[in-house]
């Protein structure tokens, strides 16, 4: 049990913790939204919850057509948020999960999924395979998204958590000079942080998101 607990990734175990306040969170809303007044006006839990949702929906329906309303748009709005969560959660000490190759690989694969599933349910699937197969060259831009995505979202990600983690060890590198402890840490990091965390982490999850529903889009653009 003790090797098992060992070769855990943490970036699993925070991805896991994230996914648990995010389902007690909705759930709560969920119940809040079942007891809400229809006809008075909407606060608190109720008021931020629908202005989430509205604002992701509205960016949606820009790209996807409403077709794609019932299927893909909770989708896309529950990833949408989780990526959100998980890449900004490196601000409260946690380590990002998509700074994890296997989380983002495992978060592409099903939006991989669904772009072939939209490919075989348009070309039917004797279609799609001879497409698939020949020339063989097309089996690279099929597994290409699959690449892509995962390591685009990963390198950003990883690449700002080192990014910091070497600010942090210059600074403290720096302060030793003057006192055993890394004052000019909590002055340079907080800018560096609205880029690396806030900036960088909120526009990865709307290229992740974008890419993601555009690519399913072409595939069934009827």
């Amino acid at each position: 049990m003790s090797n098992f607990l060992d070769s855990l990734q943490v970036e699993l175990i925070f991805s896991l913790f994230i996914m648990l306040c995010m389902g007690i969170f909705f759930v709560y809303a969920g119940k809040k939204f079942a007891t809400a007044d229809p006809t008075a006006r909407p606060k608190g839990v109720v008021l931020v919850v629908e202005t989430g949702i509205k604002m992701i929906y509205d960016y949606l329906k820009s790209i996807m057509p409403k077709k794609f309303e019932k299927n893909y748009y909770p989708y896309f709005a529950m990833l949408f948020i989780y990526l959100v969560i998980a890449n900004l959660s490196g601000l409260i000490g946690f380590e990002a999960p998509t700074s994890n190759y296997s989380i983002t690989l495992a978060l592409t694969t099903i939006t991989f999924c669904l772009i072939q599933f939209n490919a075989i349910k348009k070309q039917g699937l004797l279609s799609y395979i001879w497409g698939a197969v020949w020339p063989p060259t097309n089996l690279l831009s099929i597994l290409s998204p699959l690449i892509s995505l995962s390591m685009r979202l990963f390198g950003n990600i990883l690449s700002g958590s080192i990014l910091m983690y070497l600010v942090y060890q210059f600074t403290g590198f720096l302060s030793s000079f003057v006192i055993n402890f890394n004052f000019l840490g909590p002055i340079i990091a907080p800018v560096l942080h609205c880029y690396f965390d806030i900036f960088s982490g909120c526009i990865q999850t709307l290229v992740f998101v974008t890419l993601s529903s555009i690519l399913i889009m072409m595939e069934n653009p009827d």
